[in-house]
């Protein structure tokens, strides 16, 4: 799987990035675990909403680059069920469907230690070849 090294999300050498690691448990499927660091805290030591609709985002986009190659977000649906501080460990999941045409419909979810959702989403991303797919 091809990665871009300064990703915020998922870059090695982004010295200010998140460092996500992802795991494939089948193709078209993502999941990344994350300790929400401090500084991305909101209100009341909850976490910033922008944070968890990001990280929503980049795993669904790694379950499609699984299943279907490079895409981009063409639409994003967040539901906030529960909130969370800062300082906790969530799990991000996500699933790409088929593609149609150039669009693919994935769904993600975060959930806390004991398995409580916290976010939901939906997005549709559209296949991309970049200069650099062969």
């Amino acid at each position: 799987m091809v990665q871009d090294d300064l990703c915020f999300c998922c870059g090695k050498d982004n010295a200010r990035g998140l460092k996500l690691e992802f795991s494939y448990v089948s193709p078209g499927t993502a999941e990344t675990r994350l300790t929400i660091p401090e500084w991305f805290s909101g209100w009341k030591r909850m976490t910033h909403g922008g944070l968890l609709s990001m990280l929503l985002d980049e795993c669904m986009a790694h379950a499609c680059i699984s299943l279907h190659g490079h895409a981009i977000t063409a639409e994003l649906t967040v539901r906030y069920h529960t909130p969370v501080e800062v300082g906790s460990e969530v799990t991000v999941h996500a699933r790409a469907g088929e593609a149609r045409a150039r669009i693919i419909d994935t769904k993600g979810t975060i959930t806390d230690a004991s398995g409580g959702k916290i976010a939901s989403g939906r997005a549709k991303f559209m296949i991309v070849k970049l200069p650099t797919d062969s």
